[in-house]
């Protein structure tokens, strides 16, 4: 069958007319009403709308029909040193677990150490 269905999600709520979505002649676009999608996964929120019609072409190709202007590789600069940058870690953040860890070790061998002594006593 010619059927498609198109989701457009991730655009700016004044971004696109959904009017314009429109297929070929004779063709029928069904559409949803404009919602905002959850996406709990990533926490954060998104537009989205669902068309569909009984053509192969139902306003998925000419919805947007606009160039969007990326910015040149000469405006961007890809130092490695920069994103290494943004991958460093908080010292403070790792000695608070790691401090965590040894306690809990401690914590450990000292109630397996009071287990220990109170059996022994117990057995005699």
């Amino acid at each position: 069958s010619d059927t498609s269905v198109c989701l457009f999600t991730d655009f700016d709520s004044n971004q696109v007319n959904m009017e314009k979505i429109m297929g070929s002649e004779g063709s029928t676009v069904h559409k949803t009403n404009s919602t905002v999608l959850n996406m709990e996964i990533l926490g954060s929120k998104s537009n989205g709308i669902v068309t569909w019609g009984n053509t192969s072409d139902a306003g998925c190709e000419y919805t947007f029909n606009e160039t969007i202007p990326f910015a040149s590789s000469l405006e961007i600069s890809c130092n490695a040193k920069l994103v290494e940058k943004s991958f460093e870690t908080d010292i403070n953040l790792n000695s608070q677990n790691l401090s965590v860890i040894v306690f809990r070790i401690l914590l450990l061998k000292v109630v397996g150490f009071n287990l220990l002594m109170t059996l022994r006593l117990w057995s005699s």
